[in-house]
This record gives structure tokens, C-alpha cells and sequence, in this order.
């Protein structure tokens, strides 16, 4: 799933919010798992689709909390008061001709996905803003492919709000943009003069900044005393620049980019 980091954690505070106030609440639970099917575009910029599994999950191991965050892994090595940072690793799909429905952009080359690793950080700048448990947090990261397939930094950073609605629900938005190297423009968004001839498309060079900005929605409700949830969540993000003008994406796709999903979970 996406972005799960700061719902997960304002679920922990959640279970006081149901209790009279001479009952010492019940232990949160501090960990979930969840699995569910979502449809995703087939490549970056497509205007076709495909259904995808996927999985989410957090726990702690030696006193580090672990959780994925979208196809994605993070872990907290420092925590300071408000601030959380640590290493990630994320993976970015490539574009596989024998995967593609669009016939032009399948006729273009294969192109390798990304394993990138870095560092994030994310500070929790206010609570309380407008439920007892909410709050609003600013996040980062920058990284490079660990695989070697593309030169470059990627980055990213986002505003997430997460509120709990009752003992056993929240809810979460994210605002978020990323940007890529220059060489990540090209491999993925570019069209030589051998693509254009296979393709039918017209050539095009891409650079690289800022490629998308987005949002995602996030509703997790629990199931009976709450230790099983059902999580909806919904995103759409905008390609600008460079890479919405590619013709991969002008002509044959779409610069508009939509993520939904549903999953079943068990909390811990």
C-alpha cells in the first residue's frame, strides 16, 4: 500500500479515544500486515491499466520499526522527539514491450526498472489540529539505483495528514511530488531516431526534474474488536514537464495517473 507510515502511527493513540475515562485503554496494537489486489497504469504515463497483489506490513525488530511504504521498504534508525529518519529502498518499474497493450510504445526498447536506495527523514510538524488524534507531517528522500540501470539522483517529498476517526478507523492524505535524473528522463521518456522509426512516433529528447505531483487518499476500517482491518486507498498524480510531453505520454498515454486498491489486514 501506500504510504502507510502515518496512519499506522496514529492508530497506535486511536483505542483511548473509545474508552470511558476511569479505564486505562487496552495496548494498541503495534504492528500490521495486509494484502490486497490494485490497479495500476502498465508503465509510467500509460492510459492502460493492469491489476496488480500487493502487500503491506510494519514491525519492529531489535527496536527499529520496519514497514513498506508503497513497493517499498523503510526503517527507523533515529528517532528525536518529532523527527524519524533512516535508510529506504524502493522499486521503479521499467517498461516491458511484452507487458505493453499500446502497440506504438511497445515497439519502443525495453527498459530496465530501478532498485533505489537512500535516506529519508520525516518530521512531525503539529498535532492536534483538528481531532484529538491527528496529525500533519513533512517527509523526504533522495536515492540512487542500486542495480546500475539508471545515473542519477531520485527524490521526493510530501505532506501527510492522518487522522483517527474512532478506536478501530482512521484515515490518511498525502500530497507528494518526485523528480528524476536526467538519464531516467531519457531511458524512460525519450525516442531516438530507431525508436521513432519502429514506433511511428516522432522523436524526442526528455530531461530530467520534476516528474509528477500527487495525492493519495487512505481509509482503514477494523473489523469486529479492530485486530483485522479493510483498507481502501485511492491516488492520482499529474506528469508535468519533460516527461508529460513525451509522445510516449502526449500521444499514446496520458499525463493523468490513477492508483486504486483494496486489502484485508491483520493488526499485531
Amino acid at each position: 500500500m501506500i504510504r502507510l507510515a502515518l496512519p499506522v502511527t496514529l492508530l497506535l493513540s486511536a483505542p483511548a479515544l473509545a474508552q470511558p475515562a476511569d479505564v486505562p485503554p487496552p495496548a494498541p496494537p503495534t504492528g500490521f500486515i495486509s494484502g490486497g489486489v490494485g490497479t495500476v497504469p502498465e508503465y509510467a504515463g500509460s492510459s492502460d491499466y493492469r491489476l496488480i497483489p500487493f502487500g503491506a506490513a510494519r514491525f519492529e525488530i531489535a527496536g527499529v520499526t520496519v514497514q513498506t511504504e508503497g513497493p517499498g521498504v523503510t526503517a527507523a534508525l533515529i528517532r528525536q522527539g518529532r523527527l524519524t529518519a533512516g535508510p529506504f529502498v524502493r522499486w521503479y518499474g521499467g517498461r516491458d514491450p511484452g507487458d505493453i497493450s499500446d502497440a506504438a510504445v511497445a515497439a519502443l526498447p525495453s527498459v530496465d526498472g530501478s532498485a533505489v536506495a537512500g535516506g529519508y527523514v520525516r518530521y512531525a510538524v503539529a498535532r492536534g489540529l483538528i481531532s484529538q488524534v491527528d496529525s500533519l507531517s513533512l517527509s523526504g528522500r533522495v536515492g540512487a539505483d542500486l542495480l546500475g540501470n539508471v545515473d542519477g539522483l531520485v527524490w521526493s517529498a510530501g505532506v501527510d495528514y492522518g487522522a483517527a476517526l474512532s478506536a478501530t478507523s482512521f484515515i490518511a492524505l498525502s500530497v507528494s511530488a518526485t523528480g528524476f535524473s536526467d538519464d531516467y528522463a531519457d531511458q524512460h521518456f525519450s525516442i531516438d531516431p530507431a525508436g521513432a522509426a519502429a514506433s511511428g512516433l516522432p522523436v524526442y529528447e526528455a530531461s530530467g526534474g520534476l516528474r509528477d505531483v500527487g495525492v493519495v487518499a487512505i481509509y482503514d476500517h477494523g473489523i469486529g474488536r479492530g485486530d483485522w482491518s479493510v483498507t481502501v486507498a485511492a491516488g492520482y498524480s499529474r506528469m508535468v514537464g519533460d516527461y508529460a510531453d513525451s509522445p510516449i505520454v502526449a500521444d499514446r498515454g496520458s499525463a493523468d495517473q490513477f492508483f486504486a486498491g483494496v486489502g484485508l489486514g491483520r493488526r499485531f
